[in-house]
């Protein structure tokens, strides 16, 4: 490998940091940490630490100054720096670093309107229209976060940490929450592509974020998933600065 062609990216989540080594546009290597992993993180940025870099950041600012120093070099992924979408949402400032980066990167390989529907802590969903301009979406409670929820709100109700999909019709306690969860989120997200594509005929569909894998979402016409797309939409705003 050429290391002049080389670029790290960073995406650090709610739950996981990601960090990947591009060779020009091609994705060469991914790794992803957990909270319990920062040690191993922290090695393999400062291995890494001579390559153009950019880091896109949804936690804490203590957190993402310490990815910083670790990275002093490295830009931070910004909605106010030079991006190869414009952008129409009214709040800017307020706008998820991944919300965008993925918005980014479907745009890239569609080349005319998309929706993105990424299923981490949140499930999100962002929209660009055919001209390459961001215009906003919806933002939702992800699995975990609508089973605490009705843990803690409720007296009784348990607490469920795992993603099986029952019945519609759950014969049990447990069962019929999971079956509120998880065929409410299914029929929430056909709901939504639904809605877009009745705007939008000839919209591109988009899929990532973790929880992607736990649903049989793959029914669903045209539907493109792709686990890394925010990595690749950071590498494309690299790229231009």
């Amino acid at each position: 490998m050429n290391p002049q062609a080389l670029s790290l990216v960073v995406d650090a989540g709610n739950t996981r940091i990601k960090a990947a080594v591009f060779q020009g546009d091609t994705l060469a290597e991914v790794r992803s940490y957990s909270k319990d992993e920062l040690t191993d993180l922290k090695n393999f940025l400062q291995h890494c630490h001579q390559l153009p870099a950019i880091i896109a950041s949804v936690k804490a600012d203590k957190d993402t100054r310490w990815l910083q120093q670790l990275l002093p070099t490295a830009h931070l992924f910004r909605p106010t720096m030079k991006l190869p979408l414009n952008i129409a949402y009214e709040t800017p400032e307020t706008l998820g670093a991944d919300r965008l980066c993925n918005a980014i990167a479907a745009f890239g390989i569609a080349q005319q309107a998309c929706l993105v529907i990424d299923m981490g802590t949140c499930i999100k969903y962002d929209f660009v229209d055919n001209e390459g301009t961001y215009q906003g979406g919806a933002i939702s409670p992800g699995v975990a976060m609508r089973f605490q929820a009705m843990h803690t709100f409720t007296g009784k109700l348990p607490l469920i940490d795992d993603m099986i999909i029952p019945d519609t019709i759950g014969k049990n306690t447990l069962d019929a929450m999971r079956s509120g969860v998880m065929h409410g989120i299914v029929n929430e997200i056909n709901g939504f592509i639904a809605s877009y594509r009745a705007r939008f005929p000839h919209i591109r569909l988009f899929l990532t974020g973790g929880d992607a894998q736990n649903f049989d979402l793959g029914h669903i016409n045209g539907i493109f998933a792709d686990e890394n797309l925010t990595l690749k939409g950071l590498q494309r705003t690299l790229a231009q600065l």
